[in-house]
């Protein structure tokens, strides 16, 4: 059988029973384990054996146990940058990406050249605050969770990208005495009471569930950020495209003289919210 007969009959199988096809794809190429490139220049060779016998015993995984491919390979991109993930954090999305793009924008626009410090407020795999890190240098970054296994998963990455980190086990702010100048987060924000596909649920509820209208992290985020937040500073959000315009009101609540931004998603859902103090976002 050739890689491209292997990645049809896959294809067949995930579709029979309602999985993605690129993902997939993507677990065939990293079992292949070359580059992309050499995985398209080979479609039309036969299989390796073994690479065949472990892809279809991750694939009969990833259909029929529902295990996230990114599990099953231990890893998982983000901003081209490979993240260790297991079932102790929540997989990257390419949402979050997104969120990461704007608060590299915003640094540049604001606090370009300075050494500022920033939280990832509920890091999970730390995928946020060490891409900061990666792509701003100058950024002094904490990152915290309430999971130690989730921290553990983030130290991890930490050192295999070789960077500077500050780590704090917290229930948001509660064990973080330090102030910052940008703190961004994603957290838990779906209700209690929906229903989500069998491989989401593969994940840490504790990562996932955000009360009964998903904004419970949010108001605790945003009834103690102030205390730890310089004065020109910036808060980060991504959030459920529903919550928009209660996460607004909830927002001016407390910082009634806070500028705010709220974006949407490639998708053209709301997604990204942004909080600004004393000329940021002006």
């Amino acid at each position: 059988m050739t890689y491209e007969a292997l990645l049809r009959k896959a294809f067949k199988l995930a579709e029979a029973q309602d999985k993605e096809t690129e993902a997939v794809k993507f677990l065939l190429m990293e079992t292949y384990q070359g580059t992309p490139h050499e995985f398209y220049m080979s479609l039309n060779q036969e299989t390796n054996q073994d690479v065949e016998k472990l892809f279809l015993e991750r694939l009969d995984a990833y259909v029929y146990q529902h295990v996230p491919v990114q599990h099953l390979l231990g890893f998982s991109y983000f901003f081209g940058y490979k993240f260790k993930v297991n079932e102790d954090v929540l997989i990257p999305r390419l949402e979050t990406e997104h969120l990461v793009e704007h608060v590299i924008h915003y640094y540049d626009q604001y606090f370009f050249g300075k050494k500022i410090k920033a939280l990832d407020l509920g890091c999970g795999s730390g995928c946020i605050g060490l891409t900061l890190k990666l792509e701003i240098p100058e950024i002094e970054i904490t990152l915290s969770d309430i999971s130690e296994k989730a921290l553990d998963v983030a130290k991890t990455n930490q050192q295999n990208l070789d960077l500077e980190a500050k780590f704090v086990l917290s229930d948001l702010f509660e064990n973080i005495s330090d102030k910052f100048d940008v703190i961004v987060s994603n957290p838990p924000y779906i209700p209690d009471d929906e229903e989500v596909m069998d491989i989401v649920k593969k994940e840490p509820e504790v990562a996932l569930y955000g009360g009964k209208f998903g904004l419970d992290f949010y108001e605790r985020i945003l009834k103690s950020a102030k205390e730890h937040l310089h004065d020109y500073g910036l808060i980060a959000f991504e959030h459920g495209y529903q919550h928009a315009k209660p996460l607004y009101d909830l927002i001016h609540q407390y910082y009634p003289q806070a500028k705010i931004i709220q974006m949407k998603d490639l998708a053209g859902k709301d997604r990204f919210t942004f909080v600004g103090f004393n000329g940021v976002l002006v």
